[in-house]
């Protein structure tokens, strides 16, 4: 037996999990509810901290203002939408019950779309610059001598055109999300009517996030990183003093990689399980809920599974690459300094600035700094 889902028929991968408000969900228990709670405190406060020094060791350091460092501060941003709306949504929805929303009136109708539609285009502005990266590495690996195509001034405009599909692929949702009161309580749904017909309208909008922000991306990511293996595969072997150059550039490709091409598998297995749910949603159950099936605890698990991400990426970056280590530590030395009152002295500063410049005169066009 199944019942179908009355009004919450959610857009992205995340949305489009909205449980009805009918009491066929049964009540988590305590012990449950304070676990699963718990869980989300604690991926919250790792991305919050993770993501913000990953931005601000970025942009403390003009060295490693690199293209593929800049999106990676890009997708830092946007994760920082999940720990800021969709954490504390879930959060709430664990204590008082799927979609319940607290805050009424024209603020609180606001506010629904706005949570929902923050939460959602951080999924798509991160595919979409590993896409950008993954087309950076492939162009500095086979081109190691050529000036980069993405020069910092069309990374801020990439950055730009990024954000601007996220959002105008998002856009529906200032119009579907909304306050609706069912027997007497409050809730935040999705609802297509009156301007649409839910059920296929739906369909057509979820096979639209399917193909651009999922399937698409990861088939161009795939191919990238495949020509990228061929091309480094090509470059093993034997290296004459004459080519020392191009080994040590060869050499900071392949560690580039290696942290790029984590980011992205765990990215893309993160988002895995919510993207089957949506497909099970949405072809096999015809929009229904099975109630013979724990579908309940699966959409909380996907969930939990794809906001983590925000929280994991961070750590990647802090494990794959000593540049990121050695900023937090900067980080941490000048907290102590400013908690102490200690300054440095000149000659520190000279050293410091010394070193910065003497790396600087070593760099090359293609030899990022990462």
């Amino acid at each position: 037996m199944a019942q179908r889902d009355n009004f919450t028929l959610g857009g992205n991968i995340s949305a489009l999990t909205n449980a009805s408000v009918s009491n066929s969900t049964s009540e988590d228990p305590v012990t449950v509810k304070v676990l699963k709670t718990f869980c989300y405190c604690v991926i919250m406060l790792m991305s919050l901290v993770g993501n913000t020094l990953v931005i601000t060791i970025i942009y403390r350091n003009k060295r490693m203002r690199t293209t593929t460092n800049k999106l990676i501060a890009n997708m830092a941003t946007s994760d920082l939408l999940f720990p800021l709306f969709a954490v504390p949504r879930e959060t709430a929805e664990i204590l008082i019950g799927k979609s319940r929303w607290l805050v009424g009136g024209v603020g609180g109708g606001i506010l629904c779309k706005i949570v929902n539609f923050a939460q959602d285009i951080s999924t798509a502005v991160s595919i979409l610059s590993l896409v950008v990266i993954a087309f950076d590495r492939f162009y500095a690996v086979k081109f190691p001598f050529k000036r980069a195509i993405i020069t910092p001034k069309m990374c801020h405009i990439i950055v730009a055109v990024i954000w601007s599909v996220a959002i105008g692929i998002h856009s529906p949702y200032f119009y579907t999300f909304r306050l609706k009161t069912v027997q007497n309580h409050l809730f935040c749904v999705n609802e297509w009517e009156p301007a649409f017909d839910s059920v296929p309208t739906q369909i057509v909008y979820f096979l639209i996030i399917f193909v651009v922000l999922i399937s698409l991306p990861i088939a161009i990511i795939t191919v990238l990183y495949a020509a990228i293996a061929i091309e480094v595969w090509k470059q093993k072997g034997p290296v004459e003093r004459s080519c020392q150059e191009r080994q040590r550039r060869e050499n900071e490709n392949r560690k580039v990689l290696k942290q790029v091409v984590t980011v992205v598998v765990v990215f893309v297995a993160c988002i895995t399980p919510i993207t089957i749910f949506g497909c099970l949603v949405h072809f096999v159950w015809n929009l229904q809920f099975p109630r013979e099936i724990g579908w309940s605890n699966f959409r909380f698990s996907a969930l939990f599974i794809m906001h983590s991400s925000a929280a994991i990426s961070p750590c990647i970056y802090f494990i794959f690459n000593k540049n990121y280590r050695k900023g937090f530590k900067e980080i941490v030395q000048s907290c102590t300094r400013m908690f102490s009152g200690v300054t440095p002295s000149a000659s520190d500063k000279t050293k410091i600035e010394s070193r910065v410049e003497h790396a600087t005169k070593q760099g090359t066009p293609r030899c990022q700094y990462i």
